[in-house]
């Protein structure tokens, strides 16, 4: 199977929603932007019972918007989580390094001065 026609998928379940069951996201390609670009909705010529249905299908859209957004800021918050604990992880190493190297001079030290008594 060719690796490169599959598409990024993500398929976010167990969501905490009243209206959505599951999403799935299809991410794009790395493509690179060179321009931001707006989105704009043609409300003009619409009757009232599409403006409802529009209504009813934003507030759907908005619900996924959010559920998507959190999605990725938990993965976020737990990504720095992750970072600040390998740093205090870091630190007591380094901790434990400079402590080990104190320790094993001071061994060589009284070895020496055994020796020479």
């Amino acid at each position: 199977m060719n690796q490169s026609a599959l598409k990024n998928m993500v398929i976010l379940k167990n969501l905490p929603s009243n209206i959505v069951e599951e999403a799935i996201i299809v991410l794009k390609t790395n493509n690179k932007v060179k321009q931001n670009e707006k989105v704009e909705k043609n409300i003009n010529n619409r009757d009232e019972k599409s403006i409802d249905k529009t209504k009813e299908n934003d507030y759907i859209l908005k619900e996924a918007e959010m559920l998507v957004s959190n999605y990725i800021t938990r993965l976020e918050q737990k990504k720095k989580e992750r970072n600040e604990i390998q740093k205090a992880i870091n630190k007591k190493c380094k901790k434990l390094k400079k402590s080990i190297l104190v320790i094993s001079i001071i061994l060589f030290l009284e070895t020496i001065l055994l020796i020479i008594k």
